[in-house]
């Protein structure tokens, strides 16, 4: 009876220590992952942190992150956010002449005081939404909302950005296009997840600008009438 009892007690621990042995190759891959992550990141932090830093202009890229994620109010996300995007995102707007602002657990006053306020020339939005809305962290946005605030603002330079769902709900006007004067507005076609956000914190809006080119180019063009011919047959 003892020996057997060896025997199954010896079984469990080959089994439970076989499984450490073969964690431990992935344990280590994701060591060197991180390290060398970080070895990438820090640098590039600095660098962009520097840039931003020296950029000569009073105008600004305003970076709006909402809170309102997962769970409701995640305002862990906000920060999360910041460090993913800062170096890329902080170097595209300064090689375009802009110093970036990011405004965590953004809110809607958030949101008008940078439509309304001329300095912020670009505008990206990070959260939930629609094509036509965007969800600040305590309310919801509207391009309806913007629309009516017509005339109180100066049309913008710059480029927006609205890293969210873009399904169309109830117009067929993107959230972005009333306050922008190039029309440079992009959002994602149909359905976004944090994948999205990932790329596009990586790639600087190269997700997001490629959907837009696409749904731009798939635009149904409107009925031009063939031109008349002398040479008709009757």
């Amino acid at each position: 009876m003892g020996s057997m009892k060896n025997r199954f007690t010896q079984i469990l621990l080959k089994k439970k220590f076989g499984k450490v042995k073969l964690l431990r190759p992935l344990l280590k891959a994701i060591k060197v992952f991180c390290i060398g992550a970080l070895a990438i990141y820090i640098p590039m932090a600095a660098i962009a942190y520097t840039s931003n830093e020296r950029t000569r202009t009073e105008r600004y890229a305003a970076i709006l992150v909402s809170a309102h994620a997962i769970l409701g109010n995640d305002h862990w996300l906000p920060p999360l956010a910041l460090l993913g995007s800062y170096p890329s995102w902080t170097l595209y707007f300064n090689s375009r002449r802009l110093k970036t602002e990011y405004f965590l657990s953004a809110t809607c006053d958030d949101f008008k005081r940078v439509l309304l306020d001329y300095k912020y020339q670009s505008v990206v939005l990070v959260g939930h939404g629609s094509y036509n809305h965007w969800r600040a962290t305590d309310d919801s946005v509207s391009v309806f909302d913007v629309q009516r605030m017509a005339g109180k603002y100066s049309k913008k330079e710059g480029e927006w950005f609205q890293l969210s769902c873009a399904l169309h709900e109830f117009s067929d006007i993107q959230l972005g296009e009333p306050v922008m004067k190039s029309g440079r507005s992009y959002a994602y076609n149909g359905e976004a997840g944090m994948i999205h956000f990932v790329l596009d914190a990586l790639t600087p809006f190269w997700i997001i600008k490629a959907d837009t080119k696409r749904r731009n180019a798939s635009k149904i063009k409107p009925f031009q009438p063939r031109a008349k011919s002398g040479n008709l047959n009757n």
